[in-house]
């Protein structure tokens, strides 16, 4: 019976672990920005609002596999979406600063790139 728990178990802990190929970014408590190849399971990251009134631009690039990225604030979600290319936009935030939002992309041997970053006005 044991054996069959063991057997049982192997495959879930393989498949809830994630692994890539080739990842080069960075990450700050305003931006977090990455390259990779052949991602497979998930990454998050958390990101800190630095003012009050600023922008929330993002760019998330598929160039291979099956990649999902959401965006979440503490009272939402501001972007959930299966990527097929290319998503990039600016949110405007009001009166956020110090709020932190939740970046996840969740990947199926994807390739592509990250960008999440807070930016002013003129940017």
């Amino acid at each position: 019976m044991k054996r069959f728990f063991v057997y049982a178990a192997i495959p879930l802990l393989l498949n809830s672990c994630t692994s890539t190929k080739n990842w080069q970014g960075s990450s700050t408590p305003e931006r977090t920005r990455a390259a990779f190849k052949e991602l497979n399971g998930t990454q998050s990251f958390t990101l800190r609002v630095p003012d009050n009134d600023t922008y929330l631009a993002y760019q998330f690039k598929e160039t291979g596999g099956e990649l999902e990225a959401s965006i979440q604030s503490p009272s939402s979600v501001v972007f959930s979406k299966k990527i097929d290319s290319l998503e990039e936009k600016r949110i405007h935030l009001v009166n956020q600063k110090g709020a932190e939002y939740k970046v996840t992309v969740k990947g199926k041997q994807a390739s592509g790139a990250i960008d999440v970053r807070f930016v002013g006005a003129d940017k």
